[in-house]
This record gives structure tokens, C-alpha cells and sequence, in this order.
């Protein structure tokens, strides 16, 4: 005797499931990686101010850290004086705005120093800063 079903399984079902557990992992991985987004760079805690800049057209972003590791950091690379003024004398004749990006404990030296470089090279510079004196 052959028993026959009264109901035949939708063949799309067999790919409902997969699918849509695919989805549900994929939309809760979009949910959560968007926390784990970071400002690339080095991070300082700039100083407060009220005068606030307007964005900057190509901006060139310098970092300095604050003692007892000081260092100069640009394109992410640490780099000394003088590897930053091939670096810029590179970039020479593009109009681009070097910022300054320092942190408020930093020493005043390497800012003037990085800020003469800079001007010496013809480029305008900006100082960060932050409105409500968090990080930047």
C-alpha cells in the first residue's frame, strides 16, 4: 500500500529560511559595525575655543602628541622635521590648508615649529580646536 501526503511542501520554502536568516545577520552586522566606525588618525584632545572655522578645501591634517611621547605624526606616519618638510615640499603649489591638530597638553615648540614649517612652505594654517572641549 502506498500512503500519499495530503499537503506537498512549496518548493521556495526550502530557500525562505536561508534567506531570511541570512538577512536578519546581515541587517544585525550593519546595526552593530556602525559603532565600531573610528576617525582614522591619531587621537589628541584638542583645546576649546569659540571661533569655529568652516570646513577647509583639501585639508592636510598634522598631529601632535602631547608629552612624555611627543611626536609629529602625517598621513598617519610619525615623522620628524625634516621628513615633514620633504613631505610638504612635495605637495607645494595644490592649494590645501594644513590644520594643526594638537593636543592641549602639548609642547608649544613643536606646534611653532610645525606652524613655521608649514607658512615657510606657503601653506595656510589652521589650528584645531573643539567647541565643547572633548576629543576630536
Amino acid at each position: 500500500m502506498k500512503l500519499r501526503r495530503s499537503t506537498f511542501p512549496h518548493p521556495a520554502l526550502l530557500f525562505l529560511a536561508p534567506a531570511l536568516g541570512f538577512l536578519l545577520i546581515l541587517i544585525f552586522f550593519l546595526l552593530l559595525s556602525t559603532s565600531f566606525l573610528l576617525q582614522p588618525g591619531i587621537s589628541v584632545s584638542v583645546p576649546q575655543s569659540p571661533f569655529l572655522l568652516s570646513p577647509q578645501r583639501n585639508p592636510r591634517i598634522i598631529s601632535i602628541t602631547a608629552p612624555p611621547l611627543s611626536a609629529v605624526f602625517f598621513e598617519n606616519e610619525q615623522m620628524d622635521l625634516s621628513a615633514l618638510r620633504g613631505k610638504l615640499q612635495a605637495m607645494r603649489g595644490r592649494s590645501q590648508t594644513v590644520i594643526i591638530k594638537a593636543d592641549k597638553r602639548a609642547l608649544y615648540e613643536n606646534i611653532s615649529s610645525v606652524m613655521s614649517l608649514a607658512l615657510e612652505l606657503g601653506f595656510p594654517v589652521v589650528l584645531a580646536t573643539s567647541e565643547d572641549g572633548g576629543e576630536w
